[in-house]
């Protein structure tokens, strides 16, 4: 089977909600959202809607599982032991 095939691509892609994956739109409203409430400020809740649905539709078109990957490889990597000891990050030669 080809990988341009509709059938294929429709089957493949990510679930899409105002025109962004879905992860994207959790992403959104965590940020518009969380926003608002520090601020309480409707300004603040409107601009960073329009900015972020923009912002994220671009990236979207670009890439729609870029943070299906950085969080499945953040997930999957394991941390230094250093870190969980307290050191924060060390860098040695």
């Amino acid at each position: 089977m080809s990988f341009s095939a509709p059938c294929f691509q429709a089957l493949t892609r990510p679930v899409s909600m105002m025109g962004l994956p879905l992860t994207y739109v959790v992403i959104l409203a965590m940020t518009t959202m969380g926003g608002f409430i520090a601020t309480l400020s409707f300004v603040y809740f409107a601009t960073s809607a329009i900015i972020g649905y923009a912002a994220l539709r671009a990236l979207a078109a670009w890439d729609p599982r870029i943070f299906d990957v950085i969080l499945t490889s953040l997930r999957r990597t394991p941390l230094p032991a250093a870190w969980l000891r307290g050191k924060g990050v060390v860098y040695r030669a």
